[in-house]
């Protein structure tokens, strides 16, 4: 396999945040909650509007994987308060899982928001995605559960899971 390279990305990148989520998401989730939940929650998260609030106003940062010129995974993250950061995306397509891509990309966040004064890095990952093992393997723990109304009658029923830095 070729080098991984990672970038800071910027607003004109937005769409290969939404190429990867449009891919992986219908996968990762179909098991899990219905299409109409995947797709309000993709119109939720990844429109343009939303990635641009996200990067510009919210204060998220996003890690591109590339892999020669094919964008092949994402995580974004931002300040959560003090001492932690919060994890809130980490996809990778589903042909490049057990490559190492989002292990490569999960210290990075590690180590940017430990180069920023974290101690602590937290997570939200919904309690039947597979995902979560994928998480615990890489020093997180459960910190405690969480259901959110999302609205249009859909909820997310997570773990909050943290890791020390």
């Amino acid at each position: 396999m070729n080098a991984v390279i990672l970038t800071t990305a910027r607003e004109h990148d937005i769409h290969k945040i939404q190429a990867i989520a449009n891919e992986v998401w219908p996968v990762a989730y179909a098991q899990i909650i219905s299409a109409q939940q995947i797709s309000y929650m993709l119109k939720m998260m990844y429109s343009s509007d939303s990635l641009h609030n996200q990067m510009m106003v919210e204060g998220h940062q996003f890690i591109l994987a590339h892999i020669v010129d094919k964008c092949v995974g994402f995580a974004g993250y931002s300040k959560d308060n003090n001492t932690t950061y919060k994890l809130h995306k980490l996809y990778v397509l589903t042909t490049m899982h057990g490559k190492g891509v989002g292990k490569l990309l999960l210290e990075e966040v590690a180590k940017r928001s430990q180069s920023k004064g974290a101690t602590e890095l937290i997570l939200q990952v919904n309690k039947n995605n597979k995902a979560k093992d994928f998480y615990m393997a890489n020093g997180f723990e459960i910190d405690h559960e969480l259901v959110l109304d999302i609205g249009n009658g859909f909820v997310m029923d997570d773990y909050v899971l943290k890791r020390k830095l």
